[in-house]
C-alpha cells in the first residue's frame, strides 16, 4: 500500500470508532491478549515459513515487557503493572533457531513469588492489601526494555535501576547503579526508611538509552525528582561499559521525568510533557503516581537543548524553547543540519488528544482504543540561535508508535523511518502493521496483518551500509492461532510482507521493547 501524505496541522486531524461490525470482536481479541503468560520456555523454533536472512545468522534478538498480572485472587490493576518478562530468539550460524524466556528475578518478584500476593505498590494502581498510607516505595518489575550492550543485557524500567541479566542463561544477576556498578538491590526496611529515600530524591535510570553509532557508545540517563524540581544525569559509556562522559543538568519546576529523549553529535534532547503531580494523595495511599499527574493543557510543551560534554556546543549553557502543547512518547531520532538547527523525529499526542487527561484511554488494565489519543509522527525542527521551533504532523492520517531507523544512521540525517501501524485517522484499532515511511518523497508502505493479529515493536537489523538495507523484525500475536510468531520484513519492500515468519507453539503478551545483536547467546 502506497501513499502521498503531506505535513499537517495537528488541530485538522480528527479521530473516532472504527465500523461497530469489526470493533466489539477485535477488542475482545485485544483485550484477551492480555492474559498472563506464566510458563518459561526453552525450546528450538521449528515452524519457519520462508527463508532466514543471512544476516539474523549468528545473532540475538531480545524483548521485554509485562507477562505475569496476578497473585493470589488478585490481578493487577493496570498491565504495565505486570512482572518483566524476557524473551530471546537466537539465530546460530547453521540456521537453526531458539527461543528462550525467563522472568526477571528482581528482589520485589522472589519476595511476592514466595507469599503468592502483591507486596508492593506499583506506578499504575496496583496496591498493597494492607493500608497504603506513607507507604512510598514502588516496586520495580523491570519490564519496559531489554537491552544487550558490550557483553551486558539490562531489564531496564522507568522509576527504578536496571537488572543486569546474564544473555547467555537469562538468569539474573543484580541491580546496576547510576555508576554503572552491580549491586545488591536492598529494599527498605521500613515506611520511615522508605520517607527518607523519598525526600533525598533517589536516583532511577529510565528505560530509553540511546546509541551513538559513530563514536560506538550508549547513552544512559537517570533521574533524581525533588519537590524544587528534576535532576537529570547522563553516562555515555564505551563497548566495554567504560565511562566516557558524564554531565547533569536541573530541569525545575517538575517532578515528572521524561518518557525518552533523544542525541545529535551536538546536544542530548529532552522533552519536558507539562504535568503536575499531586502529591498528598500519592503520600496519603489514596491514589497510583500515574493517577496523580495532571496535565497542563494551557501551558506550552518545552524543549531542552543540553550540549554534549564532548561536542562542538560544549560547555554552553542548556537552551530551552517552546512549542504548542502536546505530548511527546517516543523518539526515532534526531540530527544537526548545517545551519545549526536540530531535527527531531518522535511519536507523541497532539493538543486535542490531552483534553481526554493523562493517559486517556491507558487508563484501566488495558488501552482502549475506541477513545484513545491518536500517536503521530511528529517533526520538530528548532532553530537554537533564533529560540524558534517547526513543530508539525509527517503522516496526516496514521496513527503509529514505536518509531526508529537504521541504528546506524542515528545521530545522522535520515530519510526512512520505521514503526507500528496502529489505523487510519477516524478508526480505532490496536496495532496492526507496520510502516514505512520516505520523508524525502512523503511516500508510506503499510504492511498489515488481519484485524485479529497484533504487532509489538520493530526493531531494524542492517545488512549493509545503506539505510534501507536491512530487515525489519516483530513479534506478532495471532489471537485466532492463539500464538505469536516473529516476523521477518525486507526493509526496502516493507509492503510485501514477510520473507520469514517463525512461529512459537505458544502464545505471548504484547510486550513492549528491546534490541538486537550481531552476537549469538543461545545454545550451541
Amino acid at each position: 500500500m502506497i501513499t502521498d501524505q503531506g505535513p499537517v496541522n495537528a488541530d485538522q486531524i480528527v479521530w473516532g470508532k472504527r465500523d461497530d461490525r469489526l470493533r466489539s470482536v477485535q477488542k475482545a481479541a485485544w483485550f484477551g491478549a492480555f492474559r498472563s503468560q506464566r510458563a518459561e520456555f526453552s525450546c528450538e523454533i521449528t515452524e519457519i515459513e520462508g527463508l532466514l536472512p543471512e544476516a539474523l545468522l549468528n545473532s540475538t534478538w531480545f524483548h521485554n515487557g509485562p507477562s505475569g498480572f496476578e497473585r493470589g485472587n488478585q490481578r493487577v490493576n493496570h498491565f504495565l503493572d505486570g512482572d518483566g518478562y524476557l524473551c530471546r530468539i537466537a539465530f546460530r550460524d547453521d540456521g537453526r533457531v531458539f527461543f528462550d524466556s525467563r522472568f526477571v528475578q528482581t528482589a520485589e518478584f522472589v519476595q511476592e513469588e514466595q507469599a503468592d500476593r502483591f507486596l508492593f505498590r506499583s506506578t499504575f494502581g496496583t496496591r498493597k492489601p494492607q493500608d497504603n498510607l506513607l507507604e512510598l516505595y514502588l516496586k520495580n518489575p523491570a519490564n519496559v526494555n531489554a537491552v544487550a550492550w558490550g557483553d551486558r543485557l539490562l531489564a531496564m524500567y522507568e522509576a527504578g535501576l536496571p537488572y543486569q541479566v546474564n544473555p547467555h542463561t537469562l538468569d539474573t544477576i543484580g541491580s546496576q547503579n547510576v555508576q554503572g556498578q552491580l549491586v545488591s538491590q536492598s529494599l527498605p526496611k521500613s515506611r520511615w526508611q522508605t520517607l527518607q529515600r523519598f525526600a533525598q530524591g533517589q536516583w532511577a535510570t529510565t528505560a530509553h538509552p540511546h546509541g551513538d553509532p559513530v563514536r560506538d557508545r550508549i547513552i544512559l540517563w537517570h533521574w533524581a525528582a525533588q519537590l524544587k524540581g528534576l535532576t537529570i544525569a547522563i553516562v555515555e559509556y564505551g563497548r566495554q561499559w567504560q565511562e566516557c562522559t558524564r554531565s547533569q543538568f536541573q530541569m525545575p519546576g517538575t517532578m515528572i521525568n521524561p518518557h525518552d529523549f533523544a542525541l545529535t553529535p551536538t546536544y542530548y534532547v529532552f522533552v519536558e510533557n507539562r504535568l503536575t503531580f499531586n502529591l498528598l494523595p500519592f503520600i496519603l495511599g489514596r491514589q497510583s503516581p500515574a493517577d496523580c499527574l495532571q496535565l497542563q493543557t494551557n501551558q506550552p510543551t518545552r524543549i531542552h537543548l543540553v550540549p554534549r560534554p564532548d561536542g562542538p556546543m560544549a560547555g554552553q549553557p542548556v537552551q530551552i524553547v517552546e512549542t504548542s502543547p502536546w505530548f511527546s512518547i517516543h523518539q526515532a531520532c534526531a540530527y544537526d543540519q548545517p545551519d545549526g538547527s536540530v531535527v527531531v523525529y518522535s511519536a507523541g499526542w497532539p493538543e486535542a488528544g490531552l483534553e481526554q487527561g493523562f493517559l486517556s484511554s491507558w487508563q484501566g488494565y488495558a488501552p482502549d482504543f475506541d477513545v484513545i489519543a491518536p500517536t503521530y509522527l511528529w517533526q520538530t525542527t528548532i532553530q537554537p540561535q533564533q529560540g524558534t521551533v517547526n513543530h508539525q504532523v509527517v503522516l496526516e492520517n496514521y496513527c503509529i508508535e514505536y518509531p526508529c531507523c537504521h541504528p546506524q544512521y542515528e545521530t545522522q540525517a535520515v530519510r526512512y523511518l520505521y514503526m507500528t501501524y496502529s489505523n487510519r485517522v477516524g478508526e480505532s484499532s490496536p496495532p496492526v502493521g507496520y510502516l514505512k515511511v520516505d520523508l524525502h518523497t512523503q511516500k508510506s508502505q503499510i504492511w498489515m496483518e488481519d484485524g485479529l493479529s497484533f504487532t509489538d515493536e520493530p526493531v531494524f537489523v542492517p545488512a549493509g551500509g545503506d539505510e534501507e538495507d536491512g530487515w525489519l523484525v516483530g513479534m506478532v500475536y495471532d489471537h485466532a492461532k492463539e500464538r505469536s510468531s516473529l516476523v521477518i520484513l525486507n526493509a526496502k519492500d516493507l509492503a510485501a510482507g514477510p520473507v520469514c515468519r517463525l512461529w512459537l507453539n505458544h502464545r505471548l503478551v504484547p510486550g513492549l521493547h528491546g534490541s538486537w545483536v550481531p552476537n549469538y547467546y543461545g545454545p550451541r
